[in-house]
């Protein structure tokens, strides 16, 4: 094989995968290896060993395109998940302080709720809560009992296997393959378990810490106007 063939068969490995500009270029660059070995006395063959086989250039040139696009591919996907988590957390965030601004009581601020109607909607949403929290606590129970009940039977049933598997190594090494699959799920689903339940808990404290800091701005809105009612009825008491 001279340059010119081992220049052409390169070519055509990489025309599917490159511009006709990038192809030129690599090409233009492995015509410079040879020319710089002819330089140092170099025959072809002696650069072609150097080099190495077109197709083995080709597939490590294919190989980094595909990483660059599977990188950049990667980059935009982490870029719009990123994206996508600040402008739910800002809307959130807005919502949330929308709500608070509504449901917290000023009678010195015209149009502001009172104390009964700021009382009346706490008391709803928390009772609109209940039935949903209630229903996800039974679910979250009846998955608890599920996973306890199945481990108890899958104890209880190990020396029955062992007895009825024994003698066959195939049935045995099939048991022994569901019983590591059986426990897997269990650990699995006990991990799954417990974070659910501490997300619940976290979900639940932050919703009573919300609704007892509504209250707190409630008592203050009452104290407030049983402040300003007794100041008013001691100017006209002095009148």
């Amino acid at each position: 094989m001279n340059r010119k063939e081992f220049l052409e068969i390169l070519r055509d490995y990489l025309k599917k995968y490159f511009s006709e500009n990038e192809l030129n270029d690599i090409i233009r660059d492995y015509e410079e290896y040879f020319v710089d070995g002819e330089i140092e006395g170099k025959s072809d063959l002696e650069t072609i060993a150097a080099l190495g086989s077109p197709k083995s250039i080709a597939n490590d040139l294919i190989s980094q395109i595909k990483d660059k696009d599977s990188d950049d591919k990667k980059d935009k996907i982490e870029k719009t998940y990123i994206n996508l988590k600040n402008k739910t957390k800002e809307m959130f965030f807005r919502s949330k302080s929308y709500i608070e601004e509504k449901l917290t009581p000023d009678s010195q601020k015209k149009g502001s709720l009172s104390n009964k109607a700021v009382s009346i909607i706490l008391f709803l949403l928390s009772l609109a809560l209940i039935m949903p929290a209630f229903s996800i606590i039974l679910f979250m129970v009846a998955v608890a009992a599920v996973l306890i009940i199945s481990l108890i039977f899958f104890v209880i049933a190990i020396p029955l296997m062992i007895s009825v598997t024994w003698p066959s190594p195939e049935i045995s090494c099939f048991f022994i393959f569901i019983s590591m699959a059986f426990i897997g799920f269990q650990i699995l689903s006990w991990q799954i378990f417990v974070f659910v339940v501490r997300l619940m808990r976290k979900v639940y404290r932050r919703y009573i810490n919300w609704i007892k800091t509504r209250k707190i701005y409630v008592d203050a809105d009452i104290r407030k106007e049983e402040i300003n009612l007794n100041k008013n009825q001691g100017g006209k008491e002095n009148e």
